[in-house]
């Protein structure tokens, strides 16, 4: 086995230039300027309260440029629940040191000390009456120089609050909003790529002629096992790169090399685990599921001998200009990435594989390109979350403590683009949350990353979510088995007060103590620490004689530290509750022979209106620690919880997702 860190990768960190993040424009609007892009968390939003408290101006006056990578500092990327305790920390610290540049070019204007100046939306003023606005401030020239660490700044207090619940809802709502698919430049191209049916093969043969005899076409694309078409609308490349009729065969076996990873490894675990006086031993799967995006991927790419502007959804707007400038040999300065509107790619927005599409048409065309997959293409082509196949054993003392853990688990990699990840990465990213938050007297928890059936690639939590459902539904197998309480049960395995806190806080406003035992109703527990985010979920269902689950209710308890935007955070945590509660009782990727079967949403069902719980309850600690993750925490816990309350329901432990009635009903026969 080898051991590898949890360490991150990337650009090494530079000192922060306050004029890369803030800009006092000549109107009075504050420019905050981050390489994050905003899906769905509303962190527009965010940002601009923290730069508003800080700066302490209305909420109106902030505007937030986000992912252009000719105007915003340096990113790796957004994922992982952490633009705002990163990038909101960075924004934060950015606004204070600008705040207190601005005080001293009022201290010398006015010659007062700075502290006796006064502050109130985006004025300056001394004792004697005398103020001045921000803009006249850097008429003399913009803010410039290093950001100090936190500890040498002087940070506003008392509660961010203010301004719009969405910056971009109206826009939304109305129709205005700009998705790929809706750019335009022009001399544009519709462009349309055939992949190999199985990800490896190569291009044997294609019909170069037919195509074009169909209308509209204008190029027939061919690099290596790379094949595409340009035409004049949509429906015209579709049908020529159909008409291409390519031949595949599989490409000479070279496998990837798997990696083993020892997370933990307490010594003699065998002999812990056979002196225990109670032990179980379970198996668990969890099968690849789609990012299912609603709307299809869709780019355009303007590439030109000096110079490429791409209009994406990307998650990775730095990481995909490098690649895309490597493709077409310009420099990585030379290629401006826009980024639109992103519609569901929880983590699908990282492959970027329709944007590299128009870079190479384009780049051959020699002109615009929009490439827009089809609805079958996206659930074929785009990569999926790995599967995960677990055993895991632990031993109980008589009084019902857990002794001995025991977790080996075999995952595939999840990863971010096409370059090159170090192992630590895989490591790190497969491996989330297989540590449980528990105190353990012995442990040995061991990873087995290998390639995948299929493309795979970061999900919504990466394996947070996989390795969360196996382990706290093992707790509740092992409550379950010592006669104890199952929230008790985690209560005294856990010195950590703030996992405490939301366990407890779950339990009362769930009433968990005070519901009602039903027939075929029942109450699950599930909690996880995800990013410095403590959360604690309860799930209510009803289990129908035909096995069939229902889920009434969600109550979630959670400590994300300070609160930037409350009802944003309200927001995430739902939607979170919602989509896992999807890939718990519906969705998996059906593969045959290294091919993707499961392409409509026929056969890729997805929760929708009716299937949604009557209510998610969510309450937050209230707490002045400092902001942590809130994209994906509430999605963590929710199969376990569902699973848990299955159990409950019906008596039926079921140990593979989604939960379907077959798997509760012989589940249940067998209890």
């Amino acid at each position: 086995m080898s051991r590898v860190a949890n360490s991150g990768w990337g650009r090494p960190k530079t000192p922060e230039q306050v004029e890369e993040r803030i800009v006092v424009g000549q109107d009075g609007t504050v420019w905050a300027r981050s390489g994050k892009v905003e899906y769905g968390q509303d962190i527009r939003a965010g940002f601009a309260r923290i730069v508003a408290r800080e700066m302490e101006l209305p909420v109106a006056r902030v505007q937030v440029e986000l992912g252009e990578t000719d105007r915003v500092p340096w990113d790796m990327g957004t994922y992982g629940s952490m633009s705002t305790a990163t990038d909101g920390a960075s924004l934060r610290a950015a606004a204070a040191y600008a705040m207190a540049l601005l005080k001293e070019r009022a201290s010398v204007r006015f010659s007062v000390p700075v502290p006796d100046l006064a502050v109130q939306d985006g004025r300056i003023a001394a004792s004697d009456g005398r103020s001045v606005c921000y803009e006249q401030l850097v008429e003399s020239g913009p803010l410039e120089g290093t950001v100090p660490s936190g500890a040498a700044l002087e940070f506003a207090s008392g509660a961010i609050d203010g301004g719009s619940f969405r910056v971009e809802a109206a826009d939304i709502v109305t129709g205005r909003t700009r998705f790929p698919h809706d750019v335009r430049v022009p001399g544009m191209l519709r462009g349309h790529v055939q992949h190999p049916p199985v990800a490896g093969m190569h291009l044997d043969s294609f019909d170069s002629q037919t195509p074009y005899a169909q209308e509209g076409v204008v190029q027939v694309v061919h690099q290596g096992d790379f094949i595409g078409v340009l035409a004049r609308r949509r429906e015209q490349a579709v049908s020529a790169a159909q008409a291409l009729d390519p031949h595949w065969s599989a490409a000479p076996s070279n496998p990837a090399e798997p990696l083993d990873v020892t997370l933990h490894d307490d010594p003699d675990i065998s002999q812990e685990l056979a002196a225990a006086a109670e032990h179980l031993t379970s198996t668990y799967h969890v099968p690849h599921i789609a990012h299912a995006s609603i709307l299809p991927s869709a780019a355009v790419a303007d590439v030109r001998p000096d110079g490429a502007d791409l209009y994406v959804a990307t998650q990775r707007p730095f990481g995909l200009r490098d690649e895309a400038a490597a493709i077409v040999g310009l420099r990585p300065e030379q290629v401006h990435v826009h980024p639109q509107h992103m519609s569901g790619m929880y983590g699908g927005g990282g492959w970027d594989q329709a944007a590299l599409d128009a870079v190479r048409l384009s780049h051959a065309g020699q002109c615009p390109v929009l490439v827009e997959w089809t609805r079958a293409e996206e659930f074929a082509l785009s990569a999926h979350r790995p599967v995960l196949d677990a055993q895991i054993a632990a031993g109980l003392s008589e009084d019902g403590q857990i002794v001995a853990w025991q977790y080996h688990c075999r995952t595939n990699p999840h990863i971010y683009g096409t370059a090159a990840v170090p192992p630590q990465a895989v490591a790190m990213t497969s491996g989330r949350n297989a540590i449980p938050p528990y105190a353990l007297a012995h442990a040995e928890i061991l990873l087995h990353v290998e390639p995948g059936d299929i493309r795979t690639s970061a999900f919504r939590s990466l394996a947070a979510a996989p390795n969360v459902f196996v382990i706290e539904s093992f707790m509740d197998e092992l409550a379950a088995m010592s006669g104890q309480d199952p929230i008790a049960f985690r209560l005294r395995h856990t010195d950590d007060p703030r996992l405490k806190t939301v366990l407890e806080l779950v339990r009362e406003r769930s009433g968990w103590n005070r519901s009602p035992r039903e027939a075929g109703h029942g109450m699950g527990v599930a909690c996880a620490v995800y990013h410095g985010t403590y959360i604690a979920e309860v799930a209510r269902v009803f289990v129908a004689a035909d096995g069939t689950p229902h889920l009434e209710q969600v109550y979630a308890a959670v400590d994300a530290g300070r609160l930037v935007h409350p009802d944003g955070a309200r927001n995430q945590i739902e939607g979170g509750v919602q989509q896992a509660a999807s890939w718990t009782l519906l969705e998996e990727t059906r593969v045959e022979a290294g091919r993707v079967v499961t392409t409509n949403w026929k056969t890729y069902p997805i929760a929708t209106f009716p299937d949604a719980p009557e209510g998610i309850d969510v309450a937050f600690v209230a707490s002045d620690k400092p902001s942590t993750g809130i994209g994906e925490p509430g999605s963590v816990p929710v199969a376990a919880a569902v699973a848990n309350a299955v159990f409950a329901a019906s008596g039926a432990r079921v140990r593979q997702l989604p939960l379907r009635p077959a798997f509760i009903q012989k589940a249940r026969a067998q209890a």
